[in-house]
């Protein structure tokens, strides 16, 4: 399996870019809205050997953002055989190469304002005699989650001297994760958005994102550790 090794673990948020360079594996398959285990078992065969996977210090696997359209249209169509898989991953990968019309595969702080209006998103990628991957279809997808998470990852830090260096929004103690887990344990965003009125709704979607990406790891948090959730002052 070709699989470049970076130094350096991947930050939530770029200063100088706007927005990180690249997206960890799971953050990929959660924009891609696909399962994670079938993308896990097609890098460890060498059939997504092609798509600029990387892995980074402690051995997290991470992509390129474009790639997420790729795992989104590949994956997104659980019948495909795994020859079938590999046929389009090769197909996309040269397709991305080759293109002169870079507008799919665009810099991940476009995205934000980015609309599926091009030729390039309506190719469709043929696999077989009658199989054809809809990549239009893929792109109107996929393409409101990765705007999404470009914006919120623009409103949050990671600070080593702040909760541990857990992401938080700017200007704040609270943690990205907390807010994602209160909308997905059922609380509303209005509700969310009242609690912490320096939040939008946005903000707040994003979190739900965030906090799938970011599964809990490691000791859990004491019971007033998380309460402690108020703007700096």
């Amino acid at each position: 399996m070709s699989v470049h090794t970076l130094p350096t673990p991947i930050p939530a948020h770029d200063a100088a870019n706007g927005v990180r360079g690249r997206l960890s594996l799971k953050e990929a398959v959660i924009l891609a809205d696909v399962e994670e285990k079938p993308v896990r078992k097609d890098i460890e065969s060498g059939i997504l050997s092609e798509t600029s996977i990387h892995r980074v210090a402690g051995g997290r696997l991470c992509v390129e953002w474009d790639s997420v359209f790729l795992i989104a249209s590949v994956y997104g169509n659980k019948h495909l055989s795994s020859d079938m898989r590999k046929i389009a991953i090769g197909r996309i990968d040269d397709m991305r190469r080759n293109s002169v019309e870079p507008n799919w595969w665009k810099r991940p702080q476009d995205f934000t304002n980015f609309e599926c209006s091009d030729k390039m998103e309506r190719k469709s990628i043929p696999i077989d005699r009658y199989v054809t991957l809809d990549l239009f279809t893929a792109c109107h997808n996929v393409v409101p989650r990765v705007g999404l998470y470009t914006y919120g990852l623009t409103r949050i830090e990671e600070r080593d001297d702040l909760l541990g260096g857990e992401a938080v929004f700017k200007n704040s103690r609270l943690p990205v994760t907390h807010v994602g887990k209160m909308l997905e344990s059922g609380e509303t965003i209005e509700n969310i958005v009242e609690d912490y009125p320096y939040l939008n709704d946005d903000d707040v979607r994003f979190s739900s994102l965030y906090y799938r990406a970011h599964p809990a790891t490691g000791r859990p948090r004491k019971s007033g550790d998380a309460d402690d959730v108020s703007p700096d002052a």
